[in-house]
Formats: C-alpha cells, sequence, structure tokens
C-alpha cells in the first residue's frame, strides 16, 4: 500500500503532551494526502476520527507518523495512521475517513481513480503539490 513518513520532535510547555496535541500532529502528518487529492481535483475532508492512544509523550520526544491508504469506497477513503517513538515503541493507531468533494461546489464526488490506484500500490505517496488554491 502507499504510504508517507513524517517526522516530528514534541514540543510543549506542559509536563507530558496531551492527546488533542498528538491528534493535531497527526493532522500535518496527513497534510502530504490532502496536497495530493488536490492535486487530482478534489480536496478531501475527514468525516471520521478513531484514536486508540498506548503511550505517554513527553517533550523533546522523536516520533515518526506512517500514514497509508487502507480501504476506499465510493465518495470516501480510509487512512490508517500509526505513531511510533524512537525507539519504535507504538504511542497510536488512528483510522481516519475522508471523504472527497468537488472543490468549487463542496458536495461530495467519486474517489479520483489516482487515489483509488494507491491501494494496489506499493510505496510513498507521490506528492504533486499544487499551491495555487
Amino acid at each position: 500500500m502507499t504510504y508517507s513518513e513524517y517526522q516530528v520532535v514534541v514540543e510543549t510547555k506542559k509536563n507530558h503532551l496531551s492527546n488533542v496535541e498528538l491528534i493535531g500532529y497527526m493532522d500535518e502528518a496527513r497534510s502530504v494526502w490532502y496536497e495530493y487529492c488536490i492535486s487530482t481535483g478534489v480536496e478531501a475532508v475527514v468525516v471520521h476520527l478513531s484514536t486508540d492512544f498506548k503511550k505517554e509523550l513527553f517533550n523533546q520526544d522523536q516520533l515518526n507518523i506512517r500514514t497509508q491508504v487502507a480501504r476506499v469506497g465510493n465518495t470516501s477513503f480510509t487512512l490508517e495512521q500509526r505513531v511510533v517513538d524512537v525507539h519504535q515503541q507504538l504511542v497510536s493507531v488512528s483510522e481516519v475517513v475522508l471523504t472527497t468533494i468537488d472543490i468549487q461546489t463542496r458536495q461530495k464526488v467519486r474517489v479520483p481513480d489516482q487515489v483509488r490506484e494507491l491501494l494496489q500500490t506499493d510505496g510513498t505517496l507521490p506528492v504533486k503539490v499544487d499551491t495555487s488554491y
């Protein structure tokens, strides 16, 4: 399956990183997926997020967030995100459902074939960033 990798160093002024802040890092890791969808002519928006938190995080912890396409439906697709620390210990696992919408009308549309093909392709996400939006 197609995937992306995102590395980040935790920055927090609190004793530990809150789960809400971790979800923010995971959203940053999905930004390349949002950009990829825009390059195919649609926008992807989160309609469901489910996360299991496995390990507490602290300031300056180093994380790797791997995001991969898990399923593709008619007007939505599912990404799986796994967060591990520098010791490869599992920090969290998320399932994120995104629906594809027309950029102009804001109505749901069929998931583009380019996104569907990612389910059958092994390797990293071929990001084609379009900053004109």
